[in-house]
């Protein structure tokens, strides 16, 4: 640290850092002059300063208290692992160490050892998922005393999402109650300000309307808070209030562990549980993902229906998978206290089926870019589980509306889905070459994307297709080809939807192609 340059105020000066290819290629014992440890710190140093912004770090300082999040870690990891030479092994384990320990000096540390590949990705004690279902807090006696066939309030979260904007159109569409928005935010302002965002991004739409009539109230706040971030005051007005509670928010990021995704995941669910049961016994719709099931698949278990018991946390490897899985057991222990609620499965929430619009920040995209940019596309059971989001908001808003939930569970996904060499099929006929080849030549086409385009939409995915799932038997990835993954069924959303008009069309050539134009439109793909 003596070694390294700094401005008179103490600070790295990141006009003298090293190039990064200049340091060995790993760690070794210190000779004459500045050690490599040194050398690496200072080199992490200017990696810090190009994907925060900002001229100088010091050693202390803090990765997250300096702008850092979850989108600048995955940009940091990714040019970390090109310029620093660390094994895409090591990403998760070293996501792990720089929550761990956010600041320069113990994120450099971890570098080292990352370089060296000595990080364990197994990381601290396993969490008791099971224990977490604990619902941890009061429910009432008794019946819902809440208007929600026609409600005049609702609490929505996620709102600034791509799901979630679209229940927010369609609850100002179908209901005349007031949407009141929780957003992570520093003020009020700034909450409208991301709702507008998000709204002219997916919508095309202004809600200034909305806002100024009232029928948005936005509610800054967080999930990972105690009272979801809101006064007790504020908190006691809306489980007086409010009607019906539509939960879609959370954390997304499948490189994290399963500690950093339970206080907005998990402890956010349960500030939701906690004020639907102070008074009146709040209707609350979660979204969750069919991906809390994968563990059935590696125990053997091929068959699951919407009645199948929670099982094989142990088993389901990502740390937002297990954060959704105890979310929904904890959800589905107050159910069974008297709570009315419902859980809504989705596999692949994708673009709007009119227009297209699509967050290009999913897994989805990415390989669509991928497969576009290498020419590539994988010989495997790879399934194009699509739901529009248009489709998926108003079979999720009628279900929601049409009974009183009693904690069922649905499978909102498609019954017309189709294989990846579909889309293969698809993008040639709009131009592009593609060639289908092995599933492990296809992965390790990503692996050298992740080393050679670090800024690529797919290298923040990659790991997952490296890693081992907890068994070691397969990636975490082929965890979820159709060879593995269970036979699902969803009779609990054929009987809601049935007689109301509401169809989720088949993954077909003209879907794609719309996906497709919109993507190139933007210059996406």
């Amino acid at each position: 640290l003596d070694a390294m340059p700094t401005t008179a105020h103490g600070k790295t000066d990141l006009a003298a850092l090293p190039d990064p290819s200049e340091l060995p290629a790993a760690p070794a014992a210190a000779g004459g002059g500045a050690s490599p440890a040194s050398l690496v710190e200072r080199a992490v140093a200017g990696l810090w300063c190009q994907v925060l912004g900002v001229e100088s770090v010091e050693p202390g300082d803090n990765f997250f208290d300096l702008g850092g999040n979850s989108i600048l870690a995955a940009e940091l990891m990714a040019k970390v692992r090109a310029s620093l030479g660390v094994l895409i092994t090591q990403v998760r384990p070293l996501i792990r160490l720089l929550l761990d320990d956010a600041t320069l000096r113990g994120f450099a540390t971890a570098v080292e050892s990352a370089r060296a590949g000595t990080l364990s990705a197994d990381g601290a004690a396993p969490a008791d998922l099971r224990a977490d279902t604990a619902v941890g807090v009061p429910i009432q006696d008794g019946p819902t005393e809440t208007a929600w066939a026609d409600p005049a309030h609702v609490l929505l979260t996620g709102a600034t999402g791509f799901l979630g904007v679209y229940l927010l159109r369609d609850l100002l569409r179908s209901t005349s109650a007031t949407v009141h928005c929780l957003v992570r935010a520093r003020d009020a302002r700034h909450a409208v300000e991301r709702l507008q965002g998000t709204a002219r991004r997916y919508l095309a739409e202004d809600l200034a309307e909305y806002v100024a009539s009232g029928r948005i109230s936005v509610v800054p706040g967080d999930l990972d808070r105690p009272l979801l971030g809101l006064t007790e005051a504020e908190f006691d007005h809306f489980a007086r209030t409010v009607d019906v509670i539509h939960h879609p928010g959370g954390l997304v990021n499948f490189i994290y562990p399963y500690s950093h995704m339970r206080p907005t995941n998990v402890e956010g669910t349960r500030e939701i549980i906690r004020l639907a049961g102070r008074y009146r016994n709040i209707p609350v719709h979660y979204v969750s993902t069919m991906a809390v099931v994968s563990g059935f698949g590696t125990a053997g278990v091929r068959h699951v229906t919407e009645e199948t018991p929670l099982d094989h946390p142990d088993r389901l490897s990502v740390g937002y998978v297990e954060s959704k899985w105890v979310a929904e057991g904890m959800l589905l222990n107050a159910a069974r206290q008297g709570l009315p609620v419902a859980v809504y499965r989705a596999a692949d929430i994708s673009g709007d089926r009119v227009t297209g619009a699509w967050n290009t920040a999913t897994e989805m995209c990415a390989m669509k870019k991928f497969i576009v940019d290498t020419g590539t596309s994988p010989i495997a059971e790879l399934p194009l589980d699509y739901t529009p989001v248009d489709c998926y908001s108003a079979a999720l808003l009628h279900i929601a509306a049409g009974r009183l939930p009693a904690g069922e569970v649905y499978h909102l996904t498609n019954p017309g889905k189709v294989n990846v060499s579909v889309l293969a099929d698809r993008l040639r006929a709009h131009g592009h070459t593609i060639r289908e080849v092995p599933w492990e030549e296809w992965v390790d086409g990503i692996v050298r994307m992740a080393v050679e385009r670090p800024d690529h939409p797919m290298t923040p995915f990659a790991p997952l297709f490296i890693d081992r799932c907890s068994t070691g038997e397969m990636s975490v990835a082929e965890m979820y080809l159709e060879t593995t993954f269970p036979v699902f069924t969803r009779d609990n959303v054929d009987d809601a939807l049935r007689g109301s008009g509401i169809a989720i069309p088949p993954v077909d050539a003209e879907l794609l192609d719309r996906y497709i134009r919109y993507l190139t439109s933007i210059d996406f793909l």
